[in-house]
C-alpha cells in the first residue's frame, strides 16, 4: 500500500517485531510494554498483541516517566 492510495478508514496494524524496528527496543522490553503498562494501546489477538499506528503515535506524543 502506497501513501497516494491511504485514506481515512485504513487501519494498520503492528506486531511486536514492528514495534521494536521503529522504537528500537530490544524484544523483551517490547514484550514488557505490550503486556503489562496499562496505558500502552495493545490489543490481544490471540496468543499474538497488535498495536493499531494511530494509538502508538498518541500514545508516543505524551511524556511518560
Amino acid at each position: 500500500m502506497t501513501k497516494d492510495k491511504k485514506n481515512i478508514n485504513d487501519l494498520v496494524l503492528l506486531d511486536m517485531d514492528d514495534v521494536c524496528n521503529l522504537t528500537k527496543w530490544g524484544k523483551e522490553t517490547t514484550r514488557n510494554t505490550f503486556a503489562h503498562d496499562d496505558e500502552f494501546p495493545a490489543i490481544k489477538k490471540g496468543k499474538k498483541y497488535l498495536v493499531e499506528l494511530e494509538a502508538l503515535r498518541k500514545y508516543f506524543s505524551k511524556r511518560r516517566v
